[in-house]
């Protein structure tokens, strides 16, 4: 069913959403990016579900409750509707954009100590907010924990009133509370799903579910303090003894003698959410993308991600500086295979990152992109020769390498096409470039 999303790329919805590619999706429904100029929100997706699928009164009943929520931790939500494609009857709710989530990085990596600690923080205070509204997410998971533009942040687009009886299709997992199975949400499962989550982040694994009822989930070896203990008392089986979100920020925050003691306004049920491309192996381990997204929640940075909509890159000149985060080394020109040949570079482009993105970086990531050049010295083609597993850096090296401009070749006497390889070095402290030419 996936491959059949694909179908509607290039489709227009409700005369407002031009439906460009194709990001992702499942039986029963797929996401796409939508143009910039959609709905004056640039760079948003739009998630597209057979109407079949779901109860459509209330899902659009929730979304458009969604809608309202405006907080920098939860995804925003700006419109939904019905729709029609291919004579088929469609729902839709337009999001922000977010270029990755958590669920992407796991099966690379753990997240250290640190980054659990600060994803954490962003996602209570995400959750916070949401039950403060009188609702609950309902679905916090890895893939749900989401990089957008800045900051870390947690998806809107389950959301239901607390209380609510939950109509959902699928089998149960370890992310959802016990208490569940009888359909109705509060906050508390919240915090069953996210103990899980955290041990999974942590680990790689998922608690695991006794088959006697009353126990706990058994946990995977390797969680360290004080998320051990965050783990542990938000899977209690009695929703009454689990942790709320304020007892879990007092611990995580402050320690275990705070957080025991710290006050609860009513119950849990009444109150009602990098890696290098060096072949090191602990380059391997990283993914500097979300390294730096949860970073910035901490305030170590002020800027991590760049604005997830495309921009014109900021060009250099040849031999000026980028500023304090960032150094051009004119780097090594090849010896011209013909003779008299006079291609060189006249305008180099930086990829836009910022300081704190750089500080992230563990060892160096080097990335390489071929350019094809026509007899005007214009960049004509670009694409990525080599570039490690950060989606984030890659694309930023594509976009700079394409502002590249070359002195106009000429072999002979000529002016010809030529081919390079534009190559930058990243590090905590610089972005470096070169350049070699390969053809002619």
């Amino acid at each position: 069913m996936n491959d059949s999303w694909k179908q509607w790329e290039g489709q227009v919805v409700e005369g407002k959403f031009t439906l460009l590619r194709f990001l992702g999706g499942s039986e029963h429904g797929g996401v796409f990016l939508v143009d910039q100029s959609a709905g004056g929100n640039p760079q948003t997706v739009i998630k597209i579900v057979s109407a079949a699928s779901v109860d459509a009164s209330d899902r659009l009943r929730q979304w458009k409750a969604a809608s309202d929520l405006d907080h920098p931790n939860v995804i925003r939500l700006f419109d939904s509707g019905r729709c029609e494609l291919g004579g088929a009857d469609f729902l839709y709710v337009q999001t922000e954009y977010a270029e990755e989530n958590l669920s992407q990085i796991l099966p690379e990596r753990a997240l250290t100590d640190g980054e659990t600690r600060q994803m954490l923080d962003a996602v209570l205070k995400g959750l916070a907010y949401i039950h403060g509204k009188g609702l609950v997410h309902g679905r916090v998971r890895p893939s749900n924990i989401l990089a957008a533009g800045d900051v870390v942040k947690i998806s809107s687009d389950s959301l239901c009133a607390a209380g609510e009886v939950a109509r959902r299709r699928g089998e149960r997992s370890v992310y959802d509370a016990p208490e569940t199975a009888s359909g109705q949400l509060w906050s508390s499962a919240d915090v069953w799903s996210l103990g899980v989550t955290l041990a999974e982040v942590l680990t790689q694994r998922l608690p695991t579910l006794d088959a006697g009822q009353g126990k706990p989930p058994a946990l995977p070896d390797g969680i360290p303090q004080p998320f051990k203990e965050i783990v542990e008392n938000c899977l209690q089986i009695d929703p009454a003894r689990r942790w709320t979100i304020a007892q879990i920020e007092a611990r995580l925050h402050r320690g275990p003698t705070e957080a025991a003691s710290s006050p609860v306004a009513g119950s849990i049920i009444d109150r009602e959410v990098v890696a290098a491309s060096s072949p090191s192996a602990e380059d391997k381990k990283h993914s500097a993308k979300w390294v730096y997204a949860v970073a910035l929640i901490a305030a170590v940075v002020v800027v991590i991600f760049l604005i997830a909509r495309p921009k014109p890159p900021a060009t250099s000149p040849e031999g000026s500086g980028a500023g304090a985060s960032a150094a051009i080394s004119a780097g090594p020109v090849a010896e011209a295979g013909h003779a008299n040949f006079e291609g060189e570079v006249a305008e180099r482009v930086l990829p836009q990152i910022s300081p704190g993105a750089l500080h992230s970086i563990r060892g160096r990531i080097k990335i390489q992109v071929k350019v094809d050049v026509d007899e005007t010295g214009d960049v004509t083609l670009a694409r990525l020769k080599s570039s490690g597993p950060s989606r984030y850096f890659a694309r930023q090296a594509l976009e700079a390498a394409r502002g590249w401009k070359f002195k106009p070749a000429r072999a002979n006497g000529q002016a010809v096409a030529s081919q390079w390889i534009v190559q930058f070095m990243l590090s905590r402290s610089a972005i470096n470039d070169s350049v070699e030419r390969i053809k002619p």
